[in-house]
């Protein structure tokens, strides 16, 4: 070796160890939240780019974006990573793609940019979602976590929840105590504002276990007990709140992070106020706003001004509630916080008000009124209306008062149906998020079933299917249960109807097991009323006439939601729910059936209906004596009941041993059949219902795989030459990669690139149709003319590809060329040719993207070849 050899191979030695120090620095200085972390960052790039060295160029922008992301300088931090994409793209290093996307994705998120978060988060999981190896799990992981924070910003909760359950479980299987508890922390925190309290506490009870045992984060302790905090608050758990945050704030001030510090003590002073810990709430707000006024933290100032204002108004010191409020309401102005503005203009109102100062108050309350419909925030439209009803009453001005309360009765019954569709979404967001754990579940055991013990594994999805039947069974359940007690708190009144009803039908002559499934299904002729507003349900009065055409829908919603069933109850469940108000004279509802048209279910359950009704006591109504309710029955024959039913409903309601008690109370051995029959009977209904429902998302589920497998299928299929796209070709590499090439063919592996020449101008002189079959053409020339090599793939506009595990020398692949260009011209009038580059494992590269890049490398050169020689 020549001096000058020896000085150049050390000089490039030395460049390395520089460029490793720098990366080391850079991310010391992050860890540490220094200042100067951008400059170093800078300075690691001046050094790639000096040494011509692209893959660390590359991973140099990928810093830089981090750093300038620390630095909250995010429009320069997208601008660093973007570059880094276009150079991996270049190097077509998958892997280095998916990073600079990932950080990508985030950092739009912090812009605020959701929709292009969104994008570049799925292009990133769609480069490492089949990876097997661990930094390609870890980065999808990270990249769905990510995308779990944008779903939930558009809205799409039970989408975040799903990708927040996918994150976990690759995290799992990586053994990562940190990835996990990141995951529970989001997760419990997505759950929280769902309402789902008992699961979000389940969730980040598991992060702070996880943490304990693994980690030594005290920084991350604070922030799941906060979490953990905030949902026994929202769930009214008061003392736990505080004493849960009370443990926050000693983890967080041992972390010495002063906005940390800040934002728990806050929430712990705001805790105690709720709690009417009075003098502690004080002491801690006073210490936050004090806190936040050190660092800067306007945010946290703003909000500690409020609850500061709140608890003045609590404590009566009025003068001092409109010092901090009228503070706070300037802080919210300066920030641009709408939110904030509108909640402390609600306050300072009422503060006016009681004052006495109705002016003022009615200044601030309008105001917030409008802040209010302009954000969309209707609880606090809510309060604004009800205040300014009052303030408008105290002044005389009785005409605006009632606008005000009506607005407000409106505002409120519009909350109500939003708040009962969330409901609803939450249901079925629990019904999506255990169906994918589930089949999460059920993938991982049926591994387990190959590589272990088959039996003990099949016993295992077992366990973990009834366990989801439970979680909807509860689910189920609790929707029926909600439904029958919304005017009913005990449940008797379909208990007795059910009874009234089965005892009517054995009397008629019905079979015992048909009169048993009308007493079951004739519980739930009520279940539609979930779908009507409580206003509506329990309106002490007569209704109006709008009221009550909508508590007539009671019946086709209960229609509805009892649908679609297979089982002989839950069809006649439908016909009862659709049909109970039908009158025999034509002039019910909702279909205005007439006799024999009204399905007998429902014209039984009817009279069963009425008759309970009429003895029971009602806000609008006295209860009946029992003989007054049988006259009345023997009144409506041929006009509302079948006269058939009233003649049999009157000899078995009249008995002494009546399923109603008639005028006695029944015997205790009857009661206790009656008890026995109903607890076990009933359960079927909510079991038969789950049948039902389980059965139709099985039907779904294997609906949903298949098209997956399509999917899959067309993911990696070129959808113009029908050719295995890009995708399949990186996929393939990496499983001929992972096989012992040194043993197959002597080692042998060729990777060859073709390249169409002219090709864009052929498209641009000739339209991109003839452009299209021109791709098409050679791309089928390529598959028949290579079969013989390997497999061919189109890898991106008019390039393309062929692995060939038997490697033919150069000769042989240009007459495979040409032989593939004669068949391609049969099938279009426009002269091809094409440039071609080979790279041959080992003797080229030895690593797959060596290959790639050495092979193309060849192949511009032999374009660049046939251009000089023109």
């Amino acid at each position: 070796m020549s001096a000058k050899d020896y000085h150049f191979g050390r000089l490039i030695q030395e460049s390395d160890e520089q460029l490793r120090t720098l990366h080391a620095e850079v991310l010391r200085l992050m860890e540490t939240s220094a200042r100067d972390v951008v400059p170093a960052a800078q300075a690691y790039c001046r050094l790639a780019d000096l040494l011509n060295d692209h893959a660390a160029l590359a991973q140099s922008h990928v810093l830089l974006g981090q750093a300038l992301l620390h630095a909250s300088e995010f429009q320069p931090a997208l601008e660093a990573v973007t570059s880094a994409g276009q150079t991996y793209a270049a190097l077509h290093h998958q892997m280095g793609q998916a990073e600079a996307e990932t950080l990508a994705g985030k950092i739009s998120l912090s812009l605020g940019q959701f929709e292009e978060a969104q994008q570049h988060l799925s292009r990133a999981i769609s480069r490492v979602e089949h990876g097997r190896d661990a930094k390609e799990q870890a980065l999808h992981a990270t990249a769905l976590n990510h995308l779990a924070v944008v779903q939930v910003n558009r809205g799409n909760a039970g989408e975040a929840l799903l990708s927040l359950e996918q994150a976990l479980q690759l995290w799992i299987t990586l053994h990562n105590p940190g990835g996990q508890i990141n995951c529970l922390i989001n997760l419990g925190n997505i759950q929280n504002e769902l309402g789902q309290y008992y699961a979000a506490i389940r969730s980040l009870s598991r992060a702070y276990d996880l943490h304990k045992s693994d980690m030594q984060d005290v920084r991350t302790g604070a922030l799941i007990l906060s979490s953990l905090a905030r949902v026994h608050s929202f769930n009214q758990a008061l003392p736990l709140a505080v004493e849960i945050a009370r443990a926050a704030l000693v983890s967080a001030e041992e972390t010495q992070d002063r906005a940390l510090i800040t934002s728990t003590r806050l929430n712990l002073g705001t805790f105690c106020l709720e709690a009417d810990l009075h003098d502690e709430a004080e002491l801690h707000l006073n210490a936050a706003l004090q806190q936040s006024r050190d660092i800067g933290f306007q945010t946290a100032e703003q909000a500690t001004l409020d609850s500061l204002g709140t608890l003045y108004r609590k404590t009566e010191r009025l003068t001092a509630a409109q010092e901090v409020y009228r503070a706070a309401l300037a802080l919210a102005l300066e920030l641009g916080d709408p939110q904030g503005q509108l909640e402390v203009e609600l306050h300072l109102g009422a503060v006016e008000l009681s004052l006495g100062h109705l002016s003022a108050a009615t200044q601030h309350t309008s105001r917030s009124l409008v802040l209010a419909q302009e954000i969309r925030s209707p609880k606090e439209e809510i309060e604004a209306h009800r205040q300014l009803a009052v303030l408008a009453s105290m002044q005389g001005d009785y005409r605006a008062a009632f606008e005000h309360e009506q607005a407000h009765t409106r505002v409120k019954d519009v909350l109500f149906n939003v708040e009962r569709d969330r409901q609803t979404q939450n249901l079925s967001i629990q019904f999506e998020v255990e169906r994918a754990r589930h089949d999460a579940d059920v993938y991982r055991i049926r591994t387990e079933v190959e590589q272990e013990a088959r039996i003990t594994a099949e016993r295992l999805v077992q366990e973990r299917t009834a366990e989801l039947a439970r979680a909807q069974h509860e689910v189920v359940t609790r929707l029926a249960m909600a439904a029958e007690y919304r005017d009913d708190t005990t449940g008797e009144h379909t208990r007795r109807v059910g009874r009234s009803s089965a005892a009517i039908a054995r009397a008629l002559g019905w079979p015992e097991d048909q009169a048993k499934l009308l007493g079951i299904a004739a519980r739930l002729h009520d279940v539609g009323k979930i779908g009507i507003p409580d206003a509506i349900l329990l309106k002490a009065g007569q209704l109006e006439s709008v009221e009550y055409e909508q508590m007539k829908t009671h019946t086709l919603i209960g229609a509805r939601i009892l649908s679609g069933g297979h089982s002989e109850l839950l069809r006649m469940a439908e016909e009862i729910a659709l049909t109970h108000h039908e009158r025999w004279d034509g002039s019910g509802y909702p279909l205005g059936l007439r006799e024999s048209q009204i399905p007998m279910t429902g014209r039984i359950v009817a009279l069963a209906d009425v008759f309970d009704a009429l003895t029971q006591a009602r806000p609008y109504k006295r209860a009946w004596t029992f003989q007054e309710a049988l006259e009345e029955l023997q009144n409506q024959s041929g006009t509302h009941f079948d006269p058939l039913i009233v003649k049999t409903a009157l000899r078995v309601l009249a008995s002494p041993l009546s399923p109603t008690g008639g005028a006695a109370v029944p015997t205790a051995l009857e009661e206790g059949v009656l008890d026995e029959w109903d607890a076990s009977h009933i359960l079927g209904v909510f079991e038969q219902l789950l049948v039902e429902r389980t059965r139709d998302l099985e039907i779904a589920r294997q609906q949903a795989e298949q098209a997956t497998k399509n999917m899959a299928r067309m993911a990696f299929t070129d959808s113009l030459t029908a050719l295995p796209n890009r995708r399949a070709f990186e996929d393939d590499m990496r499983v001929v990669f992972q096989q012992d090439l040194a043993e197959a063919d002597g080692g042998a592996l060729a990777v060859i690139i073709f390249d169409l020449d002219g090709f864009k101008a052929a498209n641009d002189t000739l339209g991109h149709s003839q452009g299209d079959h021109l791709l098409k053409a050679f791309g089928h020339g390529l598959e028949a003319a290579f079969r013989s090599v390997g497999r061919a793939y189109r890898i991106g506009g008019d390039e393309f590809a062929v692995i060939g595990t038997r490697t033919p020398d150069d000769t042989t692949v240009g007459r495979l060329l040409q032989t593939a260009l004669e068949q391609a011209r049969h099938q279009t009038p426009v002269q091809l040719s094409a440039s071609m580059g080979i790279a041959r494992y080992p003797l080229d590269a030895r690593t797959s993207d060596d290959l790639l890049r050495f092979s193309d490398r060849q192949m511009y050169q032999d374009k660049y070849h046939r251009r000089s020689s023109r």
